[in-house]
């Protein structure tokens, strides 16, 4: 299993360098801290994630101009991509969203991330499985990230969904 390093490369949260060896992979830059509109550059290509949709939200991913597949995100649901070669993955996660894993059609971890901490600096450390090709692997590196922020997105709401109901029925009993 190769190890890639990413680290929040500025200080705003929204640009993130991926590294294995001492060696760039490529940078992903978030347009906004409140979208999921983002750009994975390489020395060769250059990925663009567009977000799209409110409830089910949905983040169109194009390679060089053009569509590729798309990460899906059900409100109350699973979080998948979908590429246009076929392969799909899902994404799962513990209950905060801390660490990722993307995982093949039948279940397999395929890519691991382990999210940065305090004590890590702003860094991460993502686990590629051996199988995987570049094409898979540039598309899910860039995506975890993305994805993930779906996850947190997630917590919150429903943080401030159960915050909301318990505030009404407060005043709804008193």
């Amino acid at each position: 299993m190769e190890t890639i390093t990413w680290k929040n490369s500025d200080l705003s949260g929204l640009r993130f360098d991926f590294e294995t060896n001492a060696k760039s992979l490529g940078t992903l830059k978030v347009l906004s801290e409140f979208s999921s509109n983002a750009s994975f550059t390489t020395d060769n290509d250059h990925l663009q994630f567009k977000n799209v949709g409110f409830w089910d939200r949905k983040v169109i991913i194009k390679k060089n101009g053009q569509p590729i597949g798309e990460i899906k995100n059900r409100i109350f649901g699973q979080t998948y991509i979908e590429l246009k070669n076929g392969n799909k993955f899902r994404l799962s996660s513990n209950l905060i969203g801390r660490n990722l894993k993307w995982l093949g059609v039948n279940g397999q971890s395929i890519m691991e991330y382990k999210m940065a901490t305090l004590n890590s600096m702003r860094k991460g450390f993502i686990g590629v499985g051996d199988s995987m090709t570049k094409y898979d692997k540039e598309i899910l590196l860039s995506a975890g990230l993305i994805a993930g922020r779906f996850k947190t997105y997630r917590l919150l709401f429903g943080i401030m969904a159960i915050g909301s109901l318990l505030f009404l029925l407060d005043k709804l009993i008193w």
